[in-house]
């Protein structure tokens, strides 16, 4: 999610306590550089209940050709990570301000519904609008045997929305997982985003493609990114372990070693 705005009546700080409050924990920022034409880039970590340190995003402000603006850039895990959008929604209306960027992700942990059921999808016409069907563009390994991860990108993003469907368990390695995300793209090109979109994304995923709406039954309640993200790469770093190390890790000890 990216959103601007004029310079708020708060300070920068005053705006990370804000964000403290309608995230699970405390955030912290730290100076690094400009982002999109901004002077100044402030990195922001959040602090979850285990001790463990997340970057969620980044808050930007300076520079002449910005005008007085400030940036809010929150990353998919960051916005997994917020608790109270309606709060977060009602702040952002009060500073007039408007989202350049959204993506809305559904995911289906188990392939409910996959990379290729979206090609098929595709091939029916279900995405046509006005009598034309988007752009279709096809990347990955398709003929590696599920070795990597495959994508699908309906729409351009450069026109103000896009699907993108891929292969997300795969994309963190690990290679037995069928978990694959269906992202709605949407940019601010010859259209307003609404603030709305924080509270019904549901709404906004459908609208964004008719042939989304069957999808949503299947779909996980809730996407639970950075444990599935965790265990993906747990399994990932198991696999080669086991590849690596086996013979090491599997041996008994002898009656000799364990006398030590």
């Amino acid at each position: 999610m990216n959103v601007t705005f004029d310079a708020p009546p708060m300070s920068a700080v005053g705006l990370l306590h804000f964000l403290s409050d309608v995230m699970s924990g405390p955030i912290s920022s730290k100076h690094d550089g400009g982002l999109f034409g901004f002077t100044e880039r402030h990195r922001l970590t959040l602090t979850t209940a285990d001790g463990s340190r997340v970057e969620v995003g980044a808050l930007a402000m300076g520079g002449d050709s910005q005008k007085g603006r400030w940036l809010l850039q929150l990353t998919g895990k960051g916005c997994s990570l917020v608790t109270d959008w309606p709060s977060l929604q009602e702040l952002l209306e009060g500073f007039g301000a408007a989202l350049s960027r959204v993506d809305l992700a559904v995911d289906f942990l188990d392939g409910e519904y996959t990379v290729d059921d979206a090609v098929d999808l595709y091939e029916d016409g279900a995405f046509i609008n006005r009598g034309r069907n988007p752009e279709f563009d096809a990347q990955g390994a398709w003929n590696q045997n599920g070795k990597k991860g495959r994508t699908v990108y309906i729409g351009k993003l450069k026109n103000g929305k896009s699907l993108c469907v891929y292969e997300k368990g795969k994309q963190l390695n690990d290679l037995d997982s069928n978990w694959t995300r269906f992202e709605v793209r949407l940019g601010n090109r010859d259209r307003v985003i609404p603030l709305d979109v924080l509270t019904n994304p549901d709404r906004y995923f459908v609208g964004a493609y008719p042939a989304l709406e069957s999808l949503l039954e299947a779909a996980a309640s809730e996407i639970p990114t950075i444990h599935t993200e965790a265990k993906t790469s747990i399994a990932h770093l198991l696999h080669h372990m086991s590849r690596c190390y086996g013979c090491l890790l599997y041996t008994s000890p002898s009656p000799r070693d364990r006398t030590r």
